[in-house]
């Protein structure tokens, strides 16, 4: 057992070398993940990230600019004006004091290296990403191991609780994204270990990082406002007068920092999230809805209360089921249960009975705790019955990841007095642990391997149903216009062709007839050969690529356009893929609703071999062909490497919207 008094300040108290080894380890293979995730990682993080970089590049919380880049343009975004004689504007819909705190790192980043977040927005991400998230960390694992000697907790159950903070929690693969919860969970941390040492010692000090810290997390994660309440009342059991020089002032300051950042955003103290459901999400913008009017796949969610529980503790999203080290946790908070008023009692006691009479009372306060937190923050988010979406599409129920350090400290009891068979045990569970944390440790906004699996088994299924099309599609071109009725496309190779309705005096319907066309920057069509037109055979999907046959100069015009618009005889129908909405290019204020398509047709290609195509359609019925833009994708079918893509797109003959 370690014999340091409860009254070494707590620079005295030193982490063994195999503790400092595990610290270490853990933060290099953080560093090692940062450098190796990608960046604007989901639509949660992107909304961040276009606040930081508004704020530096332009001086403003709103994010239109950013936004209107495709790999930046986030959903948890909100419009919002502050009266009607203001346009409308977007900003994100989170909390603005992390992305004020990340903006400050990130205008010292550019002023040091000249690099900016859009042209290398890798590198300077992680150079932000470094000092909030990996030096946060770091320090959470120094305080915990402190913490755990200051409860004068043997070695071995202290390299367990570090293995199990530094490589088997879920909080670990938030560390190479931006986001509130690893920064929440580490000033839990730090004023865990404030009031641990608050309550052995009681230096002013102590009550300063224990309201700032506190403060802080709730800032951070806004259920968290319970800690700053406790630590409150045990900061004025402890000591009034302190409580009043130096808690009160410390946890204020973020709270003011937190309210004036608000203020500057919203011109009121009350945040974005409050108004969820209200026509700041709920709108439509140039003729294009928000994604919150009607929310897709998990987000939309309506599983009853008891299947919802089930799976925030033991099912795909589970507490238990992806960290089931916790169980060690379960078992201290029973332990504690059974020895609070005992414990209450010691350490209300003055003096104390005992130095270890008043440690063990400590970690089973910081137990009880724990449990308290833990069902009062689940208990919140189950009243949430509109976000029944299990913190969206991520790894781990994440909303509840602030509390891990209680988590961690939780296991003292378990662990303080087992023998091998308990520490056995331990390990197994940890081991399974770490391998789910380091599954995920590149993709916190995916869902987990046991997701995926119960997924692939077809035990759950979250996916919004796409109704198939009625009648179905096989072709390209879903509908024949009047005769005479035109239409050009562009692709994103520089071709052109335009088609016309025409009647075939033969049978008297109406077919569809290339009058123009340029490909490979060769005008090709009208031409002699074709004076009036080339008529298709049968309007579908586009199979390969345009180039002529080389040997075949006379059908090369033929061969090319009825590989654009011809029809694969496969005899698969289009899929539906949805609904979606691209803005009008001829009016930039509507849009165009359009039902997504896909299908996959097998090609055989006398230059590239077996293959298959991919065709992802936007079909329009404004548009007089039906058709708005299509993406062709050909891939190896032995290897699925991509051998073509090229995107056609019509030049809007039709109407605006």
């Amino acid at each position: 057992m370690t014999q340091s008094s409860p009254q070494l300040a707590a620079n005295e108290i030193r982490c063994s070398t195999i503790e400092r080894l595990l610290i270490t380890t853990a933060v290099v293979i953080a560093v090692a993940a940062l450098l190796q995730a990608p960046p604007l990682q989901s639509a949660n993080d992107r909304s961040r990230w276009c606040s930081v970089w508004s704020l530096v590049e332009r001086g403003t919380w709103r994010i239109d600019e950013i936004d209107a880049f495709p790999h930046w343009s986030t959903i948890d975004k909100v419009r919002f004006r502050q009266n009607d004689n203001e346009p409308w504007h977007f900003y994100s819909s989170k909390p603005p004091l992390l992305s004020l705190l990340a903006a400050s790192v990130y205008a010292a980043v550019k002023a040091l290296t000249g690099y900016g977040l859009f042209n290398h927005t890798a590198l300077v991400s992680r150079l932000i990403l470094l000092p909030l998230n990996i030096l946060p960390f770091a320090l959470m694992l120094v305080s915990l191991c402190r913490t755990l000697h200051r409860l004068d907790l043997h070695s071995t159950a202290r390299c367990l609780i570090l293995l199990t903070a530094g490589f088997g929690s879920l909080l670990n693969p938030y560390l190479t994204t931006l986001n509130n919860h690893t920064p929440a969970a580490a000033t839990a941390m730090f004023a865990v270990a404030a009031a641990v040492r608050m309550l052995q010692s009681g230096r002013t000090v102590d009550f300063a990082i224990l309201g700032l810290c506190s403060s802080l997390t709730a800032c951070f994660e806004l259920p968290a406002a319970q800690l700053t309440a406790l630590a409150a009342c045990l900061a004025v059991a402890r000591s009034r007068s302190a409580s009043l020089t130096a808690f009160l002032p410390m946890a204020t300051l973020p709270a003011i920092l937190f309210f004036a950042a608000n203020y500057s955003v919203v011109g009121s103290f009350k945040p974005f999230y409050a108004t969820y459901g209200s026509e700041t999400y709920r709108y439509i913008h140039n003729g294009i809805p928000s994604y919150w009017m009607e929310p897709r796949d998990l987000d939309a969610s309506t599983e009853p209360l008891p299947v919802y529980l089930f799976h925030c503790l033991l099912g795909h999203h589970g507490l238990l089921s992806h960290m089931p080290v916790l169980l060690l946790a379960v078992l201290g908070c029973g332990l504690a249960c059974r020895q609070t008023p005992s414990a209450l009692r010691s350490l209300l006691s003055s003096p104390p009975r005992s130095q270890a009479d008043q440690r063990q009372s400590i970690s089973l306060l910081l137990t009880l705790v724990a449990a308290a937190s833990t069902l009062i923050t689940l208990a919140f988010y189950l009243t949430r019955t509109e976000n029944y979406n299990y913190g969206g599409n991520s790894v781990a129920l994440r909303w509840m990841l602030w509390l891990s350090p209680f988590w961690w400290l939780a296991m003292v009891p378990a662990l303080r007095h087992s023998g091998r068979r308990t520490f056995a045990a331990a390990a197994v569970l940890l081991l399974a642990s770490m391998l789910t944390t380091q599954w995920s440790m590149l993709r916190p906004w995916k869902p987990s391997w046991l997701y995926e699996q119960l997924e692939t088994a077809g035990l759950i299924n979250y996916r919004t149903p796409r109704q198939p099309f009625d009648p179905p599609r096989f072709s390209l071109l879903p509908q024949l216009p009047p005769a005479g009725t035109t239409q050009t496309f562009v692709s994103s190779r520089g071709d052109e062709v335009t088609l016309e309705s025409v009647n075939d005096p033969t049978t008297g319907h109406v077919q569809v007839r290339a009058i123009a066309a340029r490909l490979h920057s060769v005008t090709v069509l009208p031409a002699a050969a074709f004076p009036d037109g080339l008529m298709l055979q049968r309007p579908g999907i586009p199979p390969r690529s345009l180039q002529p046959p080389p040997d075949s100069p006379a059908g090369s015009l033929q061969f090319a356009l009825q590989r654009i618009f011809g029809r694969v005889d496969s005899g698969r129908p289009y899929a539906s893929a949805g609904t979606s909405w691209i803005p009008a290019r001829s009016n930039p204020g509507t849009a165009w609703k359009t039902e997504r398509g896909a299908v996959r047709v097998a090609v055989e290609d006398p230059r590239f071999g077996n293959c298959i195509d991919r065709v992802d359609a936007w079909f329009c019925s404004q548009q007089p062909f039906g058709i708005l833009k299509w993406k062709l994708t050909v891939l190896d079918a032995a290897t699925s490497e991509e051998l073509l893509t090229e995107t056609w797109t019509t030049l809007e003959t039709a109407a605006a919207p």
